[in-house]
């Protein structure tokens, strides 16, 4: 009896630990709210920050925002160009990237919200001037 209850606490326990496995990090199933290049970085602790995002036409097709100031905290969901998970401090400026943000978006200019989850899909060319958002740029 005692050998029965003892494989069954095991079996328990292993089969916990594979469904926690599981549950890691994954993408929304929506489309994003912005996409385009991350122009600066602001930290704000050890893996935690703000990213101003700014479209530009080689990020692909523009999504909902043209540009965002994005705080990436703690609870923040960020993915490499594989899919496997990375932190703020791995992200760069010239990354190019999708966002997708929770709760209220300020309405600034660039607006500003937290990201849910932030996805690096490509490279900005180091040889482009770094994009600034449309509402930014001085009448000339």
């Amino acid at each position: 009896m005692r050998t029965t209850k003892s494989l069954a606490v095991i079996v328990v326990v292993a089969l916990l630990g594979l469904s926690a496995a599981g549950c890691g990090p994954e993408l929304p199933d929506t489309d994003p709210q912005v996409r385009g290049v991350v122009t600066a970085m602001t930290p704000t602790g050890v893996d935690t920050g703000t990213i101003r995002i700014v479209w530009h036409e080689l990020a692909g097709e523009q999504a909902e925002l043209d540009s965002i100031d994005a705080t990436v905290e703690e609870g923040t969901d960020v993915f490499a160009e594989d899919g496997s998970p990375i932190t703020f401090s791995d992200l760069r400026e010239r990354d190019i990237v999708e966002a997708w943000v929770t709760g209220p978006i300020a309405e600034s200019y660039p607006p500003q919200g937290s990201a849910s989850a932030v996805r690096v899909i490509g490279m900005f060319d180091a040889m482009r001037p770094l994009p600034i958002p449309p509402g930014l740029i001085e009448p000339q």
